[in-house]
């Protein structure tokens, strides 16, 4: 996940650097967990899903630098969140030793309807690559378990499991297969 750094090391140009007031929530995608069964044996079985969010992706469209188009968070093993309100936002972080409270709501008007309590938060700031829904990790989230993609060409990435070719954004790190639907990580 290179690119990223830590909420911590990335606190002092959200703090400083935008106008959170005039900046929107661009785009917000979620993981699911599954829902396992432990049998007598020890054996694990995959019961279903529950729509409880284990990672979520936020992207902010930024105002108030030159230089940043959109801040990209990536928000791990979230444990409770509420975004209710995502107009008029402000920005606010407490860092704790085993979680981080991220706070987007602005404090006159919604300051309790709009944060996200998670493990850790890596955050990216896009300059002129940003481009709305295909970021560099297109929808998906950076997962260690992955089928590498190759370059053929400028725009063009190849499956290495099914040997399906697709177009493909090359600033997009991660992308699924249209074919087999892996997720699939392109070669550096």
């Amino acid at each position: 996940m290179n690119n990223y750094i830590s909420i911590q090391e990335a606190l002092p140009r959200l703090q400083g650097d935008f106008d959170w007031f005039h900046s929107f929530m661009r785009e917000l995608y979620f993981t699911t967990i599954g829902c396992c069964h432990k049998s007598q044996n020890g054996d694990e079985d995959e019961v279903g899903e529950a729509w409880a969010p284990r990672d979520l992706r936020m992207v902010v469209a930024a105002a108030g630098n030159p230089t940043v188009f959109g801040i990209e968070f990536l928000c791990f093993h979230v444990k409770a969140f509420s975004l209710q309100r995502l107009d008029e936002l402000a920005f606010s972080c407490q860092c704790e030793k085993d979680s981080v409270e991220l706070g987007f709501g602005n404090a006159s008007i919604n300051a309790e309807d709009c944060w996200i309590i998670s493990k850790d938060v890596q955050v990216a700031f896009l300059g002129k690559e940003y481009l709305g829904p295909l970021l560099r990790l297109g929808f998906e989230f950076p997962r260690r378990e992955v089928i590498v993609a190759t370059s053929i060409d400028e725009c063009w990435r190849q499956c290495t499991d099914c040997f399906n070719a697709w177009r493909e954004n090359p600033e997009v790190s991660y992308s699924r297969c249209p074919k087999c639907g892996q997720l699939t990580k392109l070669q550096s």
